[in-house]
């Protein structure tokens, strides 16, 4: 199956499946953990038969052309068939992160209405059951006992075909896809507000996914480990969607926990993950004095791997160097939700540290007056479901706006350089921009994760979260007698270190982009506090509302550390 001339004519997943199925009938296609913790292999004739089945199922259930089913899970091998068997029936499907909020969740089943709802137990979310609608059925993964409950694999039991019967199927129900109908309904992590429904077409999906295969040089024998949660696009496109077109190996990571141990067992050759991950490596081999260890970073992934990529956020710089030492690619990329949702990769042929590389094949980007990046082509979303001011605020006709800053080098390589929304206004007029200034500051080791605040006020501010086994470390080898984490963060030497690394951080930015007062907290931003996404962005909203009361004590004139008193009086 050629991906290279299909980039334009390919209308849907579904279609683009049931060619990976003809082409490789009997390869195995993906591995998952079964009951015993050991990894199952499942072929690509095997994963055609439970999508046949899932579909036949779902069709019984009244779901049908437009039809919305929530699915709230994490990663699993029927969240892959589920949203398959979705495309084919022409509904929509809208996944929700398991790591949202209750209230999120609820805002959400308000806001689109499903007819169905899928969940992993109704034990575990017995709650979405009994706050649903009566019209709403409501299936579970998981037996849990419930004789309320339906259970999909119950559903599926009597549903079994032969092969030529499941592709005649589904090429039937292929057949009768809109490419530009709606296939999904995904809604943003609400980094910068609440969250909206953001369509993406049958076309959006696959003409994204085709490009990105096209940019790589991706072999049918790679095998791919995926971690990410699928109901977050970045992993949805880029691990199953070009899987799928691509002919390669997934496997299921067992947990989040498991990542590294799930290395070792599958020894993956490629592998997608945010910065906050690669950074997590990182520090654990320099932590353990492996990180100058020729070969330490590809034995720690598996002993395969051939490239990394990462999304979703900048990279720290120490990461980037780490990998580069170690001689093992760690590309950058770009993209958002709204444009389905890569617009730049990075490749092993066309990379530059820093930059999120250059744009896809078929896609178009431009910078415009104001400096914020906007991109055009068949991966731009349909519009934000039942929210046509907002639509409206992100469209200049047929180019989408972005909301980042950026620029594109005479070379085509695409840089990142802040968010148009989150840039920082001084009370002196200054505009800065707080991401640049948090990536530095948490390039050190000692931070693991940085706020910069400061709106409205005459110098900026910053909420430090400690590296625990880093600080733990150097307290060590420093003889502090600290005996507790409250008496360790208030330590004047320990303080003095963070100063320091803020100084030293920001040695090259301007006066007016130092941090002046700050705090270490004695707790990290979480998913579970609402104050990170799914895939780890931090929330600043969220983030500066919980804090607002540290915020504001830190700007009490007395607080403020004489070497920062021009800063502060200017």
């Amino acid at each position: 199956m050629d991906t290279g001339g299909e980039i334009q004519q390919t209308d849907s997943i579904a279609a683009i499946f049931l060619k990976r199925v003809r082409a490789d009938l009997k390869s195995p296609a993906l591995w998952s953990r079964a009951a015993n913790s050991v990894y199952e292999e499942t072929t690509w004739e095997q994963l055609l038969l439970e999508v046949g089945s899932m579909t036949a199922a779902l069709a019984k259930q009244g779901v049908t052309h437009g039809t919305r089913v929530v699915q709230l899970s994490d990663n699993r091998r029927e969240w892959i068939t589920l949203d398959l068997a979705l495309q084919f029936l022409g509904a929509w499907h809208v996944p929700i992160s398991t790591h949202a909020s209750l209230s999120q969740i609820r805002e959400i089943l308000d806001h689109c209405d499903p007819a169905l709802i899928v969940v992993e137990s109704t034990l575990k979310d017995g709650w979405i059951a009994k706050s649903a609608a009566d019209t709403v059925t409501t299936i579970c993964y998981d037996h849990d006992g419930s004789s309320q409950a339906l259970v999909m694999s119950e559903l599926t039991t009597d549903l079994s075909t032969s092969v030529e019967l499941a592709l005649a199927d589904l090429e039937q129900h292929a057949s009768r896809i809109d490419p530009d109908d709606v296939c999904s309904l995904v809604y943003t992590s609400g980094t910068t507000g609440p969250p909206k429904g953001v369509m993406l077409t049958h076309r959006n999906l696959a003409f994204d996914a085709m490009a990105v295969v096209h940019a790589y040089e991706e072999k049918p024998a790679d095998k791919r480990l995926s971690f990410l949660p699928f109901s977050h696009l970045y992993a949805r496109t880029c691990d199953v969607y070009t899987w799928i077109a691509r002919g390669s190996q997934l496997a299921l990571a067992f947990s989040r926990e498991s990542i590294l141990a799930d290395c070792q067992a599958i020894q993956p050759s490629l592998i997608n993950g945010v910065p906050y991950f690669y950074q997590k490596v990182v520090e654990g081999l320099k932590a353990k004095d492996k990180l100058a260890t020729p070969g330490a970073l590809q034995t720690v992934l598996g002993g395969e791997v051939r490239m990394c990529a990462s999304g979703g956020a900048a990279l720290a710089g120490f990461v980037i160097e780490a990998f580069e030492k170690q001689g093992l690619p760690l590309l950058e990329g770009y993209g958002l939700t709204e444009a389905s949702p890569v617009i730049a990769v990075s490749t092993e042929g066309a990379r530059c540290a820093g930059s999120v590389g250059k744009k896809l094949t078929g896609v178009e980007v431009r910078i415009s007056e104001h400096g914020e990046l906007e991109t055009r082509g068949p991966h731009v979303m349909k519009g934000y479901y039942q929210d046509e001011e907002s639509t409206r605020q992100v469209m200049d006709g047929d180019w989408l706006r972005t909301g980042d800053i950026g620029l594109i080098d005479e070379d085509g390589f695409v840089w990142i350089t802040g968010r148009q929304k989150e840039m920082l206004v001084l009370s002196t007029g200054r505009k800065v921009n707080p991401a640049a200034l948090e990536l530095a500051i948490s390039s050190d080791p000692l931070v693991a994760q940085a706020i910069v605040c400061g709106e409205g006020c005459k110098c900026l501010s910053a909420l430090l979260v400690p590296d625990p086994d880093q600080l733990r470390k150097r307290i060590k080898e420093a003889k502090l007698w600290v005996f507790s984490k409250r008496q360790a963060l208030q330590h004047p030497t320990v303080r003095g270190w963070y100063r320091d690394i803020l100084d030293c951080q920001l040695a090259n930015r301007a006066d007016y982009e130092q941090v002046g007062p700050y705090t270490v907290l004695g707790q990290g931003f979480t998913p579970a506090t609402g104050e990170m996404t799914a895939k780890l962005s931090l929330r600043r909203d969220a983030i500066l509302k919980n804090y607002q009361d540290t915020i504001q004590q830190m700007y009490k004139p007395q607080e403020v550390s004489p070497p920062w008193w021009k800063v502060w009086s200017s």
